[in-house]
């Protein structure tokens, strides 16, 4: 994935987990003459440039009316983002109801969003130094508006699947482009706060997802509605942007210095020294060049090799644990869970997008603090508990039993029988019948128990532990750790490659899940992503070190 100049310390986001930027920015765009000294033989000149510059950025109190324009603008992408992928989660079912797909046709609806994603993140890599960032924020903005209306039209299967793809590409390009404008167009003293809205976008609009869900879960055809509800902001958006900037960086990039300077004197106020703009410009230009000077051959060197890997390993360690199964496929656990009305099931899953969002927040807030490595390792191991837990409460509502070739196989497991779209628990011979006999009465939903309602308790109490653990620690740190790991003329690069994991491993999740639960069960399933994780989770605390408070050369200098 090419990304030349993207900024250094910013890095494309996926459906599972969201990047800041680099809270502790050590690059050349936030410390001007850190790169001064590298590039200027005079170490004497540069002691006296470092002096003065500090006294000439500005004190900066608060952000203005204009800065928050600017990213609130872009956020939007990052909520368009969210919705788009937390909304299959109760589009599914009426989806399969009206278009009679089997497990694999739900599968690759699911997984379309991810190849577009794929498509999207690699056309925004390649295009964001060519046409700039607002152009492809806005090209965004115009494919969510088109996907979603294909979405809400749809009379086939084939429009349908086209239909998650556009919308897909969108999510790539949100995904790629929009943490880089919002780390291009902030105040340095503010850009690790501001990445985090974009951040916090994307999970709110994974709740407001499931909400539209609840709204239309009993609605004829709610589907078209909940695909169809994608477009407004994204059209609020169209009408935003011709109002927004370009990033002073690509302006600068592309010779518009006059143009980048009156953007630069609103983003740190009209007040600002013209001694601070040309100083911000000249860091600008020499991080551009440094960034152009790098190479991919350059991260196969024995100083990048193994941080490259270790990258690779989060990233893959991210969408892996399984997360994403609970985010697209929230509303059809919670029926394997029994809650088998449509409308239940979806409003039970909102408690997945609420929680993911809340702890991502709380992510945020402790990293520093508690550190990057061990807020990892701990609550990866109370993930993996989670997994577990929630595998147990799988075993004790519907056994470990896959799928049958035929009905009566079932036995008297009836929660596994009419999970099977072909099977129902007839009353008459209190056993799992093939629907098309047609001879005998029988029930959506099992005989009830307390014994069931606890377990289900238990189970939504498991689902929340592993949730919460997740955004607590693989939901946010591998992408800080990811850009406190390589210099700044590799970094993009480096994230490109990872990214890629990222997203490979995301399509593999997504297309697989049904067909897993089909061959090992709903219990397997779980406890396969717990055999997983505990093995990341070991590879974890072998390899990855603390990154937390040191420089970039200090973290270099742990490999």
């Amino acid at each position: 994935m090419q990304l030349h100049s993207i900024h250094a310390n910013t890095s494309p986001a996926t459906a599972g987990g969201y990047q800041p930027l680099e809270q502790n920015d050590q690059d050349a765009t936030i410390r001007p003459n850190s790169i001064t000294r590298g590039l200027d033989n005079n170490s004497n000149t540069d002691s006296m440039n470092n002096e003065s510059s500090l006294l000439l950025i500005p004190s900066i109190q608060q952000l203005t009316g204009y800065v928050y324009l600017l990213v609130l603008s872009a956020c939007i992408g990052g909520f368009l983002f969210g919705y788009d992928t937390g909304v299959i989660s109760g589009a599914l079912q009426p989806l399969s109801n009206d278009f009679t797909l089997n497990t694999s046709k739900k599968e690759i609806i699911v997984g379309g969003t991810t190849v577009g994603a794929i498509g999207g993140g690699l056309l925004a890599g390649v295009a964001a130094d060519r046409t700039g960032r607002k152009p492809l924020v806005f090209l965004a903005s115009i494919i969510f508006i088109v996907g979603s209306l294909v979405l809400a039209g749809a009379q086939s299967y084939s429009i349908l699947v086209t239909g998650r793809l556009i919308v897909g590409l969108g999510v790539g390009i949100a995904s790629m482009i929009i943490p880089v404008y919002i780390g291009e167009v902030s105040p340095k003293s503010f850009r690790g706060q501001l990445s985090t809205l974009n951040v916090l976008m994307i999970t709110f609009g994974q709740v407001i997802a499931y909400v539209v869900n609840i709204i239309f879960a009993n609605v004829s055809h709610g589907w078209r509605h909940m695909f169809a509800f994608a477009a407004i902001p994204a059209i609020a958006q169209c009408l935003i942007l011709p109002f927004v900037p370009e990033s002073p960086r690509f302006m600068i990039a592309t010779g518009q210095i006059d143009d980048a300077k009156a953007v630069l004197r609103k983003i740190y106020h009209e007040s600002t020294t013209d001694e601070f703009i040309d100083q911000e410009i000249y860091s600008i230009e020499q991080s551009v060049k440094l960034d152009s000077s790098g190479s991919f051959q350059e991260l196969l060197s024995a100083e990048n090799l193994r941080p490259l890997l270790i990258a690779c390993l989060l990233q893959a360690a991210q969408q892996l644990c399984g997360f994403n199964t609970a985010m697209y496929y929230a509303a059809t656990i919670m029926q394997m869970a029994g809650f088998r009305d449509h409308s239940d099931s979806t409003s039970v899953a909102i408690i997945v997008a609420l929680t993911n969002m809340v702890f991502t927040a709380i992510a945020i807030k402790l990293i520093d603090r508690i550190g990057r490595r061990r807020m990892l390792i701990t609550t990866m191991f109370s993930m993996i508990l989670g997994l577990v837990a929630l595998g147990i409460s799988f075993a004790a509502l519907q056994g470990v039993t896959p799928k049958q070739n035929s009905c009566d196989l079932y036995g008297d497991i009836c929660a596994r029988c009419i999970l099977d779209d072909r099977c129902g628990w007839s009353v008459d011979t209190n056993s799992c019948n093939s629907l098309e006999l047609g001879n005998d009465k029988y029930v959506s939903e099992c005989p009830g128990d307390q014994t069931n309602q606890n377990t289900s308790i238990v189970l939504l109490l498991s689902l929340f532990v592993y949730v919460s653990s997740y955004a607590l620690g693989l939901g946010y740190a591998p992408w800080l750790i990811q850009s406190e790991l390589f210099n700044m003329r590799v970094r993009s690069r480096a994230n490109g490659v990872s990214t890629s994991v990222n997203w490979f491993c995301n399509l593999l999740v997504a297309i697989s899940f049904l067909s897993l639960t089909n061959v090992l069960s709903a219990a397997g399933a779980f406890w396969f992503y717990a055999i997983l994780s505990f093995i990341f989770w070991i590879l974890i605390m072998k390899y990855v070190p603390e990154t937390a408070g040191k420089s970039l050369e200090d973290s270099q200098r742990l490999f």
